[in-house]
């Protein structure tokens, strides 16, 4: 009986050992996957943590993907519009870099992304992150790190600022029309 016994555990233990792990996604499928369910118009939660003042400052609002850039319109604490595209000249510098950011971000643009990072997926493809390190020069003096979430879309987004600032998004779609000026409600 004990050589049965093992040879039953050689087999076992082979077989334990020649079964796959889960595959992180693949970027290629996870991408058009991104960009065939990009929200036009979703709502946002974000907190900003600002190190050198020591305190945290939440708003929410909404983003609205059009024709010349990403709308993002924030209704709460304050009532504040930025047009983040890389041709606003108005936009600060902090915006500047994170412009291309979130729009490679929201539509799944990976080649975007590649251009300023290196894009580290893990999990599975229906519950996957991100880790995104800058391999750009002006990006890096902005930005260290992006850590991204998701399943059907981007739904979390943490950004490390090279300053120690960091900020949280939690990112949800919405019916454009629902998107009443002022009114950050479902």
């Amino acid at each position: 009986m004990r050589p049965i016994n093992r040879t039953m555990l050689l087999i076992g233990f082979g077989l334990i050992v020649s079964t796959p792990a889960v595959a992180a996604p693949d970027e290629d499928d996870l991408a058009e996957r991104l960009a065939v369910n990009t929200p036009q118009c979703g709502r946002f939660e974000q907190s900003r943590w600002m190190a050198d003042l020591g305190t945290q400052l939440d708003s929410r609002g909404y983003f609205e993907h059009q024709q010349n850039g990403l709308v993002w319109q924030t209704t709460a604490p304050i009532n504040d519009r930025v047009l983040l595209s890389e041709d606003n000249d108005e936009l600060s510098t902090g915006f500047q870099v994170i412009a291309p950011v979130l729009g490679g971000l929201l539509s799944g643009d990976w080649q975007l992304l590649e251009r300023h990072f290196t894009i580290e997926l893990s999990g599975e493809q229906q519950r996957w992150q991100a880790t995104l390190t800058p391999n750009e020069a002006g990006v890096a003096e902005r930005l260290t790190q992006l850590h991204v979430q998701g399943s059907q879309r981007v739904e979390q987004v943490e950004i490390d600022f090279a300053n120690n600032d960091q900020l949280s998004l939690t990112l949800t779609a919405a019916n454009c029309d629902s998107l009443e000026d002022g009114d950050p409600s479902p």
